[in-house]
């Protein structure tokens, strides 16, 4: 899911009223049960929707309105908690009500400078962070400074082994500072709320301009060998999907799978789906050359594409050692394992291992000096 789907969200700033911070440690559960907030602290947690992965969460209470960090997704979303603690409410109308206490974990202490002291004011600096910032941030355990890492290495803004020489540093306005001359809370919160709207403003414009120039080129090796490190490392789910995402542009699906396997450890099911059948191919999860399109039905297991059929009459062709082949105004792209299984390479089939069905190869030979259909 792109960052762009949750802009309406984010945008919807406009304070809601200040309660008594009695938030509790342990479970809060929506009125559905399918979606959960748990602190561990009081002041950090992870949020959980079922079938994906725990999302990491810190609580900044540094302005009028507390708002929830969501340190993958890279926003901070306002919430309301009554004063009684039972209950927590955040900007989409979505009611929490806590269904198990438990004691709290020591909280750690934030360091000054570092994106766990700024809170919100982090979230929104990283569209515009430095390559500093934006490493010291992702050492922290924020997910989206490591999608900053790997815009940037993109980008060419910076470049894998160089220094930053800018202070790596993230600071709050002296007004969102508490014990500080002129601290304001109802003011903090106005140019807090500015600031992330600002910020999601950057993001989804960066977003839009990646879906019109179809980013398709890979990183060089050393490039992507330093995000599949930081995957492993720090284990961020939405972080290592975008890791995998360019292991496959490169043509390398089993790091690409490596990084999704992550994925799928932390608890997301459809990962799991697609990296399965793919573990099952052994050493056979590499790529060949293309040499003709297929004949036949190819058929996966389940995804959004499950079925494949390649006959007379099929608009598939071969480009660059890859099937292009056009279904219901799509087209797809698909490559070949080493076993004669197809991989899907595109947003609609990636992951999807398709195989052969017997007996459904009914092709018309291709005349001589005529190419693939």
């Amino acid at each position: 899911m792109r960052l762009l789907t949750l802009l309406p969200a984010l945008l919807l700033l406009a304070a809601l009223p200040a309660a008594a911070d009695a938030l509790q440690c342990g479970e809060y559960r929506s009125a559905d049960g399918g979606m959960a907030l748990v602190f561990t602290t009081p002041g950090s947690g992870y949020r959980h929707d079922d079938g994906s992965e725990p999302q990491p969460l810190w609580v900044d209470r540094s302005a009028a309105q507390t708002r929830l960090v969501m340190l993958d997704d890279g926003v901070a979303q306002p919430i309301r908690i009554s004063a009684d603690g039972q209950r927590i409410e955040d900007d989409v109308v979505v009611t929490y009500t806590l269904r198990q206490s438990r004691a709290c974990a020591v909280e750690p202490s934030a360091v000054a400078g570092s994106c766990r002291a700024a809170g919100s004011y982090c979230i929104a600096q990283l569209p515009t962070a430095s390559p500093g910032q934006a490493q010291r941030a992702c050492s922290e355990g924020v997910g989206a400074a490591c999608s900053t890492q790997l815009r940037q290495l993109r980008d060419g803004i910076t470049a894998v082994g160089r220094d930053d020489m800018r202070p790596a540093l993230f600071e709050r306005p002296p007004i969102c500072r508490e014990h500080t001359p002129g601290h304001d809370l109802q003011a903090c919160e106005a140019l807090t709320g500015d600031a992330l709207a600002a910020a999601m403003q950057r993001v989804g414009e960066r977003l839009q301009q990646e879906d019109e120039d179809t980013l398709d080129s890979p990183l060089p090796a050393a490039a992507r060998d330093q995000l599949q490190q930081l995957c492993l490392r720090h284990r961020s789910g939405r972080f290592c999907i975008e890791v995998a995402e360019q292991q496959l542009i490169a043509r390398e699906p089993a790091l690409a799978v490596q990084a999704l396997q992550v994925v799928c450890d932390a608890g997301r099911i459809s990962a799991c789906e697609r990296t399965a059948p793919l573990h099952a191919l052994g050493a056979d999860l590499r790529l060949v050359p293309t040499q003709q399109v297929p004949c036949g039905r190819y058929q996966a297991d389940g995804g959004v594409i499950d079925r494949l059929d390649f006959g007379d009459g099929t608009r598939a062709r071969l480009h660059d050692g890859a099937i292009h082949l056009q279904q219901n105004s799509e087209t797809l792209v698909l490559r070949q394992l080493d076993n004669g299984d197809l991989l899907g390479m595109d947003a609609q089939t990636a992951y999807q291992r398709y195989q052969p069905v017997p007996d459904t190869a009914q092709c018309t030979p291709p005349r001589e000096g005529r190419g693939s259909p």
